[in-house]
């Protein structure tokens, strides 16, 4: 260690400064001859000593000593307000930072909802993805549909509301109701009561006429129908919600896909789909139903059993599907895997056909045509070529019934035959040919016109009666041909159906040889009620009503 340098004892003068010593040295500050000098010594292992202080009696600025050098310091009370002062300008700029972040997250759009992708894959490989488990919710009603939790799905493209992954459960008794979103606005549509719809511009301009109270009372007073025939629809809606089952979404006992497909159709025609707050769940149901057997038998539609009955409740599902489909299309949220049922059953359907134009019983194409199958098969393609997509061979198919075949099993005095053999046709098939004219390029024909003038002489005093299937066909062909035969159609029957309702919402009663007999008409009686407003989805005819 150095000796300290000893004070300088000489009349008084300004103290002076030691030379900064070389690097590592150690620097002493020179001090009046009053103070002690103070030894500052490096700290053991250190490069550098200690910074030390000391303040002069006057007052005077002290110096730090510190590495090699000396620095002037600025006064603690100076230094203590720059410390304040540097805190209070960091405390403000986060303060600006969080309200910058808090207005940019504000107004930043909200993050895109789940979407999905629909597509149809045309390989082999296609049943094997649609057999497989589906994904699905089941609100009660809907509000608790509005605040379920939507479903992971696959990502996709298109935006879609209403939750339905690419695949179906092939266990009938597992299918559910796939969720609506947290959103209001599935499908595009919200529903703001029954069959009203506050977003029209998402159902096809030819249906909206039946998707709002307003309207639907505008066009069945326009049309000749009463009041009371909107009441009579929810009614039987209801009776008909009653009897779905609440595990496999099917309508009836025995010719299921049948039943589930009219009564389908007979919600649609009251535009409740699958945003409806009272049947929402019944329409999405029974499309997962029919889905998954149509999915199940490579596009045949049929409650599995063999017999006569498969090719009319193949047509019937079909033409519901199809309905729906093109229901649900123009908000472009289309439901996943529809398109590629409904593409199978038109297929099994022109498949189908014979070579005259009509339509056997069966899937084969063989066998001796028959008006009253054919008669279904005609509606369920129109129904295909109205979604607008191009599936194979409808259009053709179509063309070939309406010119070749019904022309070919019409008698002499405008009825039409059961089948070909047959000397004279049926009153009861009438109405049905004259309809499938009317939907597709037949009505400037005399095969329509001999047809309609038959049916009208032989309807002049309409009655329900115990079976409506004969009712179903001729209350259409009657509205779309209007005019005098409409009107006087329209008076006499409508009155008579509209009596004819039970209290509990249903017509006819439950029993004789057929099980859905109840199930079948009431479906019937509601479609024929819905005429006045529904504007046939299968037809491009009526594209506005005159008062008449």
């Amino acid at each position: 260690m150095e000796d300290p340098v000893p004070p300088d004892t000489s009349p008084a003068r300004e103290p002076e400064v030691v030379p900064a010593a070389p690097a590592g040295g150690i620097i002493h500050e020179v001090v009046p001859a009053e103070v002690s000098p103070i030894e500052v010594v490096p700290a053991e292992g250190a490069e550098y000593a200690d910074i030390e202080s000391s303040e002069d009696t006057t007052g005077e600025r002290s110096f730090l000593v510190a590495a090699g050098e000396a620095v002037q310091a600025a006064e603690q009370v100076s230094a203590t307000r720059e410390t304040m002062s540097a805190i209070l300008a960091a405390v403000i700029l986060h303060l600006i930072v969080v309200v910058l972040f808090g207005v940019l997250t504000l107004s930043s759009p909200p993050p895109a909802p789940p979407q999905i992708s629909v597509s149809s894959i045309a390989n082999t490989t296609e049943t094997e993805i649609e057999s497989q488990m589906i994904a699905r919710m089941q609100p009660k009603n809907a509000s608790e549909a509005a605040s379920s939790t939507m479903p992971s799905l696959v990502a996709g493209t298109a935006f879609t509301d209403f939750s339905v992954p690419t695949t179906i459960d092939s266990s009938g008794t597992n299918l559910s109701m796939v969720a609506m979103s947290n959103s209001d606005a599935g499908f595009g549509m919200s529903m703001s009561g029954m069959g009203d719809i506050s977003n029209m511009a998402a159902i096809p301009a030819g249906m909206r006429s039946r998707c709002s109270m307003s309207e639907r009372m505008k066009r069945l007073r326009e049309s000749g129908g009463e009041d009371r025939a909107e009441r009579a629809v929810r009614e039987g809606l209801v009776f008909l919600s009653t009897k779905q089952d609440s595990e496999t979404g099917a309508f009836g006992e025995e010719y299921t896909a049948a039943m589930t497909g009219l009564s389908l159709l007979a919600f649609l025609g009251h535009c409740e789909t699958p945003e409806s707050a009272k049947f929402g769940e019944a329409v999405v149901k029974a499309a997962l139903f029919l889905m998954d057997r149509g999915l199940k038998h490579e596009g045949r539609i049929t409650n599995g059993k063999r017999g006569h009955h498969e090719a009319y409740e193949h047509a019937i599902a079909t033409y519901a599907l199809a309905e729906l489909y093109t229901m649900t299309k123009a908000s472009g949220k289309e439901i996943p895997r529809l398109e590629s049922v409904i593409r199978k059953a038109a297929g099994v359907i022109v498949d189908a056909q014979t070579r005259d134009g009509g339509w056997p019983y069966g899937f084969t194409g063989k066998g001796k045509e028959d008006m009253s199958v054919s008669g279904w098969q005609i509606q369920a393609l129109k129904a295909a070529h109205n979604t607008g997509r191009n599936f194979p061979g409808v259009a053709k198919s179509l063309d070939l019934a309406t010119q070749k075949y019904l022309p070919s099993i019409q008698d002499s005095e405008g009825a039409f035959k059961y089948n070909p053999d047959h000397a004279k046709g049926k009153p009861t098939l009438t109405g049905a040919a004259l309809l499938a004219m009317q939907i597709w390029k037949g009505t400037d024909t005399p095969t329509y016109t001999k047809g309609m003038r038959y049916l009208s002489e032989r309807y002049k005093n309409p009655s329900p009666g115990a079976d409506y299937y004969a009712p179903y066909y001729n209350t259409q062909a009657f509205f779309l041909h209007e005019g005098p035969q409409w009107e006087n159609y329209n008076k006499q029957f409508q009155p008579k159906l509209l009596d004819a309702q039970n209290e509990d919402g249903s017509w006819l009663q439950q029993g004789g040889a057929r099980k859905d007999h109840q199930i079948l008409n009431t479906a019937w009686a509601i479609l024929m009620l819905e005429v006045y407003y529904r504007y046939l989805p299968t037809t491009d005819k009526v594209t506005g009503l005159e008062a008449r």
